[in-house]
């Protein structure tokens, strides 16, 4: 424990010897991290984070907000019992071609994806919450009601409408589920 001590000691004083070094050598104080903190994206833009103590969610509930952040995304998942691989892609945006037999998004950042649509794609409408929902699940946090979400078919989804698409494949994508956004 001691020693867990001294090291973590030794650092604070090599971090602060650092930092008072390049303040005097150039008179003006050396650059602390900020409590908020910023990712790079591909155009060189970078996108404020949220500072620890000022809105931020802890732990499972980040990366539940990153992900409805997300406007699209690649991953791979491994079933450990049949040692196989499966990739998986999803996608928000806005429709931009659909058909009983495939659906088409267009991302705000204009990635187009393209996904087959089978009798085994699930298709949900979703209305979003009201002002007055949303009022009330800022003022208490515990009573929050999600968005009513409906069975739907492809045929109810049309050209325009906000989607998020989430599936599976390499080259040839399957829709495994489609959520419509109704506004």
């Amino acid at each position: 424990m001691w020693k867990t001590i001294g090291a973590v000691g030794a650092s604070a004083v090599l971090i602060g010897g650092a930092g008072t070094a390049a303040y005097a050598a150039s008179g003006t104080p050396a650059p602390t991290p900020a409590a908020s903190s910023a990712s790079a994206t591909p155009d060189g833009a970078t996108t404020p984070g949220t500072a620890a103590g000022k809105g931020a969610t802890p732990g499972k509930h980040q990366a539940r907000d990153r992900i409805r952040r997300a406007v699209h995304a690649s991953w791979v998942t491994e079933n450990k019992k049949a040692r196989t691989f499966t990739t998986h892609e999803a996608i928000r945006g806005q429709v931009t071609a659909v058909s009983t037999a495939s659906i088409t998004v267009k991302s705000a950042d204009n990635v187009t994806e393209t996904f087959v649509v089978n009798p085994a794609t699930k298709v949900w409408t979703r209305t979003p919450r009201t002002a007055a929902d949303k009022a009330a699940a800022s003022a208490a946090p515990s009573a929050r009601t999600p968005a009513s979400r409906t069975a739907a078919s492809i045929a109810e989804v049309a050209e325009g409408d906000i989607v998020f698409v989430g599936g599976t494949g390499t080259s040839t994508l399957t829709a495994i589920r489609v959520i419509d956004v109704k506004r």
